[in-house]
């Protein structure tokens, strides 16, 4: 006995390699159960207690994080070891190794199986133990119980459906009490399930019917790694009888299409479902009706976990096979055997029908098939608390939630709603970090939180610019007024040199007239005699004096030439300036302008961004053409400032 044979917690069937693991919630989106994961951390682990072992989360991981365990390294220490050892091989194994399962058989016996028996065998005896319990006990119900996935739910999420699960164990369980009771030879063997699922494992601590669970998946790996080529093994029968129709068991409806031999017509009373999430929200809405008091419809349920049966079980290898191609091998092997036993073709002899039931009331005996099951569901209570209403509108607040509009239900956290994740979160499950909406809001107020620091900044930049350029402003208005009186002085200047030339134009007439009378002055002197030497004398100096004066006139022409012509150039310059002046001033006003719009702007709780941005954008341009200017205006201080 194992030690989870008696144990109120289920063994492991689930790894997680946290290196692997990137919090995706891939993982808790295609569980059936949620609350096994917990998403709180770095990475998703598994509580083994509330995990069904469906194996759904392993094919849906692309990171490769989740792998299922299985025995198959026990499986080959053991038997390597000398321990005496038979196989059991389920149906699924006619798709997982493509028609080989005769070849398989070889090869199991050739690495030292004592005997392989078909699963599907056990399947016939299955569905006897169903149709002598419908006759026997005649129950409203009957749930079929091959999946193990489907027990662990019953079991932990809808104890009430409880007493509808059929007594009859699984094919597996009714393969191994098979051998126990019919076969002594390998009574004291232990047993090796070849299977499609990982659950199996726990179905056979929970049973005591199996000792080691080694799946297809692990087995076709071990074959890839080792270079094992089944078709060079020779096909070796089963050890026990040829099945009929019940090699279709792991298809979904095998069960309803083996029960129609035993009871024709069941198969209109059977409802047949299978797969995520079709087949928990039925069961699920099965217990409401029961629990509710409402009849059902159906005699018999033949429901799989896995959507396309046991052929694509949690540890087969063929998820990507197209259904047909699946199915086709499957169904062969079926025409296969009705040929065998002569009920394949046209209408069933009795004779035949006879052969075979005889044939399985051989191996069938009252009672020895049977099983219990365990209500699990206090462990589910123990762990997975319900907040009140209370205490979910403070997990929605602390999401950011405070309205139904704030509740998307988007599953982009891996549950089914906002509520189931508010459950988790309260349950220390999950964290509100891994909220879609939450982040996006908690994005969104950041933008909003850079948006307002940015207009903050800007605000403080504009209002300190603004003080700046009130003060320029205010300085190119007295340059533009000292620019005024300059310009005035200078024309006025260029007024009164205009003068100049009127007085110097008298002088230079009265100079040339006194040189004149000097002249005749002198001639009158010399006929005077010694009477006029003297007055000669003064006529000379006064015609020198005279010479003179025209000879400074001219000197005094030539630097009022100059000094017109820099007055001219100084008029030029100035009414340059001025109006650079003027332009500088009024881009400085418009600047000015735009400043007071960015603070209005600014000041509207965030609001006015793109106006800021448009004015940010003018007043760039502003500030380049009060730049120029203002080189401009200091070249011609320059040129002021130049000496002529």
């Amino acid at each position: 006995m194992n030690e989870y044979s008696t144990s109120e917690h289920l063994r492991p069937v689930v790894y997680v390699d946290p290196a692997k693991c990137c919090n995706c919630h891939r993982c808790i989106s295609v569980c059936p159960v949620k609350m096994c994961n917990n998403g709180a951390g770095d990475h998703v682990s598994v509580n083994h207690d509330l995990c069904i072992g469906c194996g759904t989360c392993i094919e849906a991981c692309v990171h490769g994080a989740r792998s299922g365990i299985d025995d198959i390294e026990d499986f080959f220490h053991d038997l390597k070891s000398g321990t005496p050892m038979v196989a059991i091989v389920a149906p699924a194994v006619a798709v997982n190794f493509k028609g080989r399962d005769l070849e398989l058989n070889g090869w199991l016996k050739s690495i030292g199986v004592k005997a392989v028996f078909d699963v599907a065998f056990g399947a016939e005896l299955t569905t006897k133990s169903y149709v002598e319990q419908i006759k026997r006990e005649d129950p409203p119900i009957m749930i079929s119980q091959p999946c193990p996935a489907l027990v662990s739910f019953i079991e932990t999420y809808r104890p009430q459906l409880i007493p509808y699960l059929a007594k009859g164990d699984s094919p597996m369980a009714h393969t191994v009490e098979c051998i126990r009771h019919f076969y002594p030879a390998y009574r004291d063997c232990k047993i090796a399930a070849i299977s499609p699922c990982y659950a199996k494992r726990r179905e056979f601590d929970e049973n005591g019917r199996g000792d080691y669970n080694v799946t297809m998946k692990s087995l076709d790996i071990y074959f890839k790694e080792h270079g094992i080529d089944l078709s060079s093994y020779p096909k070796t029968p089963y050890d026990n009888p040829p099945a009929e129709r019940a090699v279709l068991y792991s298809t979904p409806g095998g069960l309803m299409r083996t029960a129609e031999r035993f009871v024709p017509g069941i198969s209109a009373q059977t409802r047949k479902i299978e797969g995520h999430p079709a087949v928990f929200e039925y069961l699920v809405g099965l217990d409401r009706s029961l629990s509710s008091g409402t009849k059902p419809y159906y005699r018999l349920v033949d429901c799989l976990n896995c959507e396309k049966g046991c052929n694509r079980g949690g540890g087969t290898t063929n998820a990507k096979m197209p259904l047909d191609e699946l199915e086709g091998l499957v169904e062969s092997r079926a025409q296969e055997r009705k040929k065998q036993w002569k009920t394949g073709s046209g209408k069933v002899s009795m004779f035949a029908l006879r052969k075979l039931n005889k044939m399985l009331n051989a191996y069938w005996k009252s009672g020895i098939y049977e099983r219990t099951y365990k209500d699990r569901s206090s462990t589910m209570k123990r762990l997975i608390k319900t907040p009140t209403t209370e205490q979910l509108q403070e997990i929605y607040a602390s999401m950011d939630k405070h309205s139904k509009a704030d509740l998307f239900d988007c599953g982009a956290c891996g549950y089914k709603g906002c509520e189931q994740m508010a459950v988790a979160i309260f349950n220390g499950l999950n964290r509100r970090e891994n909220c879609h909406y939450y982040v996006q809001h908690i994005a969104n107020q950041d933008h909003e939180k850079e948006i307002r620091e940015a207009v903050n900044s800007i605000t403080e930049a504009v209002r300190s610019g603004s003080e700046a350029l009130k003060s320029n402003v205010h300085d190119l208005q007295e340059i533009r007024n000292m620019n005024t009186l300059t310009l005035d002085g200078i024309k006025d200047l260029h007024k009164k040199v205009d003068g100049i030339w009127d007085i110097v134009g008298i002088i230079n007439t009265v100079a040339d007239q006194t040189k004149i009378i000097a002249f005749n002055a002198e001639l009158e002197a010399s006929s005077s005699g010694e009477a006029g030497k003297n007055f000669h004398i003064v006529a000379t100096e006064i015609r020198r004096l005279s010479d003179t004066i025209i000879d400074s006139i001219k000197d005094i022409k030539t630097v009022i030439d100059e000094i017109q012509k820099a007055s001219d150039r100084l008029i030029l310059n100035s009414e340059k300036g001025t109006r650079q002046i003027d332009t500088s001033w009024e881009n400085a006003k418009s600047l000015e302008q735009g400043f007071g719009s960015i603070m209005a702007s600014s000041g509207e709780s965030g609001e006015g961004t793109d106006e800021i941005r448009e004015y940010a954008g003018q007043l760039a341009a502003s500030g380049n053409k009060i730049s120029s200017s203002l080189q401009k205006i200091a070249q011609g201080i320059q040129k002021f400032s130049r000496p002529t």
